[in-house]
């Protein structure tokens, strides 16, 4: 009996410093996924500010499509130019119509590049709460254990008492 009294019992110090660990992971998952959480915000927002910026662009595109429209009708009725003026002018508008349909395909594909970014910190976020949700079900698990484990030493102490 005094053999059994002299045995020092170190597992438990072990076992809280698990929990202890497990606590930490789990905060840490948590600051992650508020980081990451800010991060699709700010994607968020880039997003929303380039279809205004877009919205902005078409009707520009259509006021200096109405005014060349006016411009070209007006040069015709009063000066009377010439077709072969005419089409020279024609294709300088061809060219500016051509750069504001670049600038058009180029936005466009900074927003599809945007839009797979969000997608991107919105799968980051998915498995951060994933993993949460593991780390939650860990410690739930070491509590069990912890608690299973404090009722076996209640149970050994009142046996050897």
């Amino acid at each position: 009996m005094s053999e059994l009294e002299e045995t020092p019992r170190t597992h438990s110090g072990a076992l809280l410093a698990a929990i202890a660990v497990a606590l930490l992971l789990g905060i840490g998952g948590l600051i992650w996924s508020y980081t990451l959480n800010g991060k699709l915000t700010a994607q968020q927002q880039d997003v929303a500010d380039a279809k205004a910026a877009n919205v902005k662009l078409d009707a520009k595109l259509r006021e200096t499509d109405e005014r060349l429209n006016v411009a070209t009708d007006e040069l015709k009725t009063s000066l009377g130019l010439t077709q072969k003026q005419l089409d020279t002018r024609a294709e300088e508008l061809q060219a500016r119509e051509q750069k504001v349909e670049a600038s058009a395909t180029r936005l466009a594909s900074e927003q599809k590049q945007t839009a797979s970014q969000v997608a991107a910190v919105s799968t980051a976020v998915s498995d951060v709460k994933t993993d949460v949700g593991g780390v939650k079900t860990d410690v739930a698990k070491t509590q069990s254990d912890l608690a299973s484990t404090i009722s076996q030493l209640t149970s050994m102490r009142g046996d050897l008492d």
